[in-house]
């Protein structure tokens, strides 16, 4: 069969997928797969080679796996009804969960950063790296990461003023949050800061707009999410997304490993009470969410969980 097919067919084909934005996401991830061992879906996996593929495509979040596994699915589904596969392949993606997945294999880009300083060797490589005549230039999306690794929610960090970095960490919501001297460093030089160079027709100072806040730039005494996250993403783009330097990647990895921290010392680690469970994950397990139930959530959750805790074993 050709794959054009596929692609063209209105009845059963690309077009009748829910959602073909997301289709065309993870198909991206399907080719370069099929690229990377010479053999595509067509011809047919081994259970080992599906886990490989999910593994490749970077599924960090057990409900990423499950949405990539829905259009791979669904080709595979598209083939058998043609005869171009035999049906015993959906059998064997039926039979691959989120537990099947390793998240040291299929790609050297980072999914979780095991610890503070797995972060930090990040974002130094990044800023090494990046073509600047002001490594300072990079503070801002450095600190965002840093602080989105101690658990604080974009707006928590878009809206910390300046007054709240102290020489050995932060104060947030009247509690004081400890750091290693090198955060604290970075902190403070960008709170005290009022510019960077940059290159241009020569040397040129930006000058950051006047602010209360930790977070501005020479355009904004206030920056919008969309414009942190615009940050992060060229940021990100420097080592062409090897590091995975984005906010919820950064947060998540802080939440987790002081999870395990807390394991390690704790007798009495249960995450299946949801009121120990929402303190441990800093998220509510006892209301809906964008309409999926609390419940589904929390198995998720410990789910990533434990695909973090690989990274100890």
């Amino acid at each position: 069969m050709n794959r054009t097919q596929f692609f063209e067919d209105a009845d059963g084909g690309y077009t009748s997928f829910s959602h073909p934005k997301h289709f065309t996401k993870t198909w991206n991830k399907v080719r370069a797969f099929e690229e990377s061992i010479g053999k595509t879906l067509d011809d047919g996996y081994t259970s080992e080679e599906y886990i490989a593929l999910f593994n490749f495509a970077l599924a960090r979040c057990s409900s990423t796996f499950y949405n990539d596994k829905k259009v791979v699915v669904f080709y595979i589904r598209y083939l058998i009804a043609r005869g171009a596969l035999p049906a015993e392949h959906e059998t064997i993606l039926a039979g691959i969960t989120a537990d099947d997945l390793s998240i040291k294999g299929g790609t050297d880009r980072i999914r979780y950063f095991k610890n503070l300083n797995h972060l930090r060797e990040a974002i130094e490589d990044t800023v090494k790296a990046a073509d600047r005549v002001d490594e300072t230039m990079y503070d801002v999306p450095s600190a965002v990461l840093y602080l989105a690794w101690y658990g604080l929610t974009e707006e928590q960090v878009l809206t910390l003023p300046k007054t709240a970095v102290l020489e050995d960490g932060i104060i947030l919501n009247g509690q004081k949050i400890e750091m290693p001297y090198f955060l604290t460093d970075l902190l403070v030089r960008l709170r005290d800061a009022e510019g960077f160079n940059t290159k241009g027709r020569g040397i040129i100072f930006r000058k950051y707009m006047y602010s209360d806040y930790l977070i501005r730039t020479e355009d904004s005494h206030q920056v919008s999410v969309f414009q942190m996250r615009a940050s992060l993403s060229r940021m990100d783009k420097v080592m062409d997304h090897t590091y995975s330097l984005r906010f919820d990647t950064a947060r998540q990895s802080g939440i987790f490993y002081r999870a395990y921290m807390l394991e390690c010392e704790n007798n009495n680690f249960d995450l299946s009470d949801p009121e120990f469970a929402a303190n441990v994950f800093c998220e509510d397990f006892t209301q809906k969410q964008n309409k999926a139930d609390p419940g589904k959530r929390l198995r998720e959750r410990i789910r990533d969980y434990t695909l973090y805790k690989q990274l100890f074993s």
